[in-house]
C-alpha cells in the first residue's frame, strides 16, 4: 500500500490547460508551433461566428462560380460537369470521413462519462465498508467530485477548466489520504482494497477525460474540407450559371447543405460549447445516489 501516497508531479496549471485547448500545440516549439496555432485558431471562435462565416464563404463560392459560368463559354460546360461531378465525389467522401471522426469521438466523450459516473458510485458504494469515522468524509469529497465533474470545462473558457482540473486534483488528493489511512488501519481489509482499486479508477477516468477533451478533428482536415467544399462550390455554380436561373437556385440550396453539414461535424467537435453538448446526467444521478 506504499505505492498510494505517490502522486504523479503534475505540470504547470497554465500549461496544462494549453495542452487541453490546444494539445498540437502544446508538444512543439519554434516555427512549427506557431504554424500549428495559427490552424487551431478556429477552435476559440464562437460557434454562430463560425456558422455565418462558413455558409458566407461556401455560397459565396457559388455565387462566384455562376458569376464565370454566366460569362464562360458555351463549350466549357462538358469538361465543366465531369470536373464538377469529381470534385463533389471528393467532397462527399471528406465530408463522410470527417463525421464518422468527429462522431466517433463524440461517442467516445460520452462513453468516459457513463464510465466515470460508474465509478464514482462504486466507489461511493464500497466507502459504506469502510470504517464509520472515514464514511462520512469520503462520502462528502465524492459528491463534491461529483459536482465538479458535472461541469468540468462548461461553460468554455480557460480559467473555468483551470479551476475544475484543479479543484479535482485536490479532491482525490485528499481521497487517497483517507485511502492510506483506512489502509494502515486495516492493511488486509477485503472492504479496504476494493475501494482503493476503485478509486484508483476514478483517476484513471479523470486522465481518459482530459485527453478526450484534447483531441479534435485536426484542424489540417477542417481546411482541407472546406478548401475542397468552396473549390466544388464554384464549379457547381459555375455549372449551373451556365444552364440559367433555375440552375443557380438549386446550387444555392446545395451550398447551404454543405456549410450545415460542415458546422454539423465542427458542432460534434466542440464538447464544450455549441448546439451538441455531451450529456452529464449519468454523473447527475450518480452525485444524487451518493448517501448523506
Amino acid at each position: 500500500m506504499g505505492c498510494l501516497a505517490r502522486r504523479p508531479i503534475q505540470p504547470p496549471m497554465e500549461s496544462l490547460t494549453d495542452s487541453i485547448y490546444h494539445p498540437r500545440t502544446a508538444d512543439h516549439t519554434g516555427s512549427g508551433s506557431r504554424g500549428r496555432s495559427v490552424l487551431n485558431w478556429t477552435y476559440d471562435i464562437n460557434f454562430f461566428v463560425l456558422a455565418w462565416v462558413t455558409i458566407v464563404l461556401i455560397m459565396g463560392s457559388a455565387e462566384l462560380g455562376a458569376w464565370l459560368g454566366r460569362n464562360g463559354r458555351a463549350s466549357d460546360e462538358a469538361d465543366i460537369s465531369t470536373l464538377t461531378g469529381a470534385t463533389l465525389g471528393l467532397l462527399a467522401l471528406l465530408l463522410g470521413f470527417s463525421f464518422s471522426l468527429a462522431l466517433s469521438r463524440f461517442d467516445a466523450r460520452q462513453n468516459l462519462v457513463l464510465e466515470e459516473a460508474n465509478a464514482i458510485g462504486s466507489t461511493a458504494n464500497f466507502a459504506l465498508m469502510l470504517p464509520e469515522t472515514a464514511q462520512k468524509p469520503v462520502l462528502g469529497m465524492l459528491r463534491e467530485y461529483a459536482a465538479v465533474r458535472i461541469g468540468l470545462g462548461v461553460p468554455y473558457g480557460r480559467s473555468k477548466l483551470e479551476g475544475d482540473i484543479a479543484r479535482s486534483l485536490d479532491l482525490q488528493a485528499r481521497l487517497w489520504q483517507q485511502a492510506v489511512t483506512v489502509s494502515a488501519i486495516a492493511p488486509q481489509s477485503l472492504s479496504v482494497n476494493r475501494f482503493v482499486t476503485s478509486l484508483n479508477e476514478i483517476n484513471n477516468l479523470h486522465e481518459s477525460r482530459l485527453t478526450a477533451l484534447r483531441y479534435q478533428v485536426p484542424a489540417e482536415v477542417m481546411f482541407m474540407l472546406m478548401g475542397v467544399a468552396m473549390a466544388a462550390m464554384v464549379l457547381t455554380g459555375y455549372h449551373a450559371g451556365a444552364r440559367g436561373t433555375r440552375g443557380r437556385i438549386a446550387a444555392s440550396m446545395m451550398s447551404l447543405m454543405v456549410a450545415a453539414v460542415i458546422m454539423l461535424i465542427v458542432d460534434l467537435d466542440r464538447p464544450a460549447r455549441g448546439l451538441i453538448n455531451v450529456s452529464v446526467q449519468p454523473l447527475v444521478d450518480a452525485a444524487q445516489g451518493i448517501p448523506q
